[in-house]
Order: structure tokens, then sequence, then C-alpha cells
């Protein structure tokens, strides 16, 4: 083992270094993130309840439905919609930054796997939650 050969180990350990960090910096933020999201569930579960508790028998359609326990079901679907696209996108940009930093590594494939693997599921979930969106809206007509 020779001066170069010392050398590249010590760029090396720089540069996964500089990835750990990367890593952890993003680690935290998306911690950060889902400590939000779970409030903003939890608040929103809170006013679906309480929308719910208070219009038992408000807005009564002639088919019977709560009218405004359909619009709230229809605007917490679509902010599922856009949550899980949001979160397709972040994994999207994962993908990219993985390529930017170390090109189409190890690391770089394991997370196209999950790009492919999130992208059908969301896909799956979409179309189901746009089903019942569907559904919802004739009803509301």
């Amino acid at each position: 083992m020779d001066i170069e050969d010392i050398e590249d180990m010590f760029e090396k350990n720089e540069s996964l270094d500089k990835k750990a960090d990367l890593l952890m910096i993003k680690k935290n933020e998306n911690s950060k993130k889902i400590s939000g999201l779970v409030g903003k569930v939890k608040r929103m579960r809170e006013d679906y309840d309480e929308v719910m508790e208070g219009q038992e028998d408000d807005d009564e359609s002639p088919e019977g439905g709560n009218l405004t326990s359909l619009r709230v079901e229809e605007n917490f679907l679509l902010q599922r919609v856009e949550e899980s696209t949001r979160n397709l996108m972040d994994h999207k940009k994962l993908l990219q930054d993985l390529e930017v930093e170390g090109g189409q590594n190890q690391n770089w494939y394991k997370q196209f796997e999950n790009v492919i693997k999130y992208r059908a599921i969301h896909n799956k979930y979409k179309e189901s939650k746009e089903m019942r969106l569907k559904a919802i809206r004739h009803k509301l007509r």
C-alpha cells in the first residue's frame, strides 16, 4: 500500500462522510414533515368527527346521503391523493440527487426500484380514490 492508495481511501472516506451528512439532513427534514403531517391528519380527523357530529340530520339528499359528509370526504380524498403525489415526487427527487452525487451506483439502482414500486402503488391508489371521488361528485349533483 502506497501513498496514492492512502490518499484515494481518504478521498473516498470524505465522499462517504458528505453522503452520510446529506442523508442525515434529508432524514431530519423527513422527520419534521412526518410530524407535521401526523398533526395535520389528527386535526383533519377531529374536524371530520366534529362535522359528522354536528351534521347528523343536516343537508340530507333525496337519496338519504349526507351532503356535508360527502363534501368532507371529497376534500379528504383530494388531500390524500395530493399527498401521495408529493411523496412520489420526493422519491424521484432523491433518485435524481443520488445520480448527481454518485452516478448510477448500487444505491441509485435500489432507489430506482423503489420509485418504480411507489409509482405503481401511487397509480393504483390514485385510480381507486378517483373512482370514489367520481361517485361522490355524482351524488353531490
